[in-house]
């Protein structure tokens, strides 16, 4: 009988250290998956509309930088407005960065 109560307290003590380091080895794992690396890129491939408009602005402020004539009298304002729009998106799309106005400004 001693027998037997040794064999159950040794397999008790094995269970236990055996679920111990079952919980130690899966704790890391969590960790890692709750902790997603963001950087520009994943940013933008979250968002792929907000990157088309960045473009599709940028790409409408070269034609009016461009352009020969002033639009009516609305070229300069018109140019001021996209650049703010085209910033303000850029804020947007990066604001889990944390980046300043001038990093923004220079993520391209």
């Amino acid at each position: 009988m001693k027998m037997n109560l040794k064999s159950a307290a040794s397999a008790a003590v094995i269970a236990a250290l055996m679920g111990a380091a079952t919980v130690s080895l899966a704790t890391p794992v969590l960790a890692q998956v709750q902790a997603p690396q963001l950087t520009l890129r994943s940013e933008e491939a979250a968002h792929p509309q907000i990157v088309r408009a960045i473009h599709e602005m940028s790409e409408a402020l070269r034609e009016m930088e461009r352009a020969p004539h002033d639009f009516g009298g609305n070229k300069a304002k018109a140019i001021a407005d996209t650049r703010q729009a085209i910033h303000s998106l850029r804020k947007a799309l990066y604001y889990r960065l944390k980046l300043d106005d001038e990093a923004i400004d220079r993520a391209q």
